[in-house]
């Protein structure tokens, strides 16, 4: 039998699509897991932009009580708020079905004490590794 040389035989394909998908199977964790941090800073900047409002509002009114204009989130988390005389409380909780849920960071809780936690989070992650300080 002559065999042409156009093309590939079944196990030089197979060899390439294990290399491929070894390449796969290291860099997709690194990619998501990136992509997570950069959505948990984007929630950790959202918390400060509506604490800064909080503030400003609470300057100009002596009271944090019917402050306005406060963010609802984005399309990964949802933000509550708590607003008594002086002092909030604001909550980011991931949305269910979002690339945030089960994050192990869990939910941001950012206080107008300028406390930081997270509630629900995994015991090996630290603050500074979720909140990126």
């Amino acid at each position: 039998m002559i065999r042409g040389g156009k093309g590939f035989t079944l196990i030089e394909l197979l060899i390439a699509l294990a290399i491929i998908a070894t390449l796969v199977g290291i860099a997709y964790p690194r990619y998501t897991g990136h992509v997570k941090r950069t959505y948990r800073a984007e929630i950790v900047g959202m918390l400060t932009e509506q604490a800064q409002h909080l503030e400003r509002y609470y300057t100009k009114n002596g009271t944090f009580i019917d402050a306005g204009g406060i963010s609802a989130g984005n399309d990964r988390y949802r933000i509550a708020v708590t607003l008594n005389l002086q002092h909030f409380n604001l909550v980011a909780t991931p949305i269910i079905d979002s690339v945030m849920m089960g994050d192990p960071c869990g939910d941001f809780s950012l206080s107008s004490s300028g406390e930081r936690s997270n509630p629900g989070s995994a015991p090996d992650m630290s603050r500074k590794a979720c909140w990126g300080q």
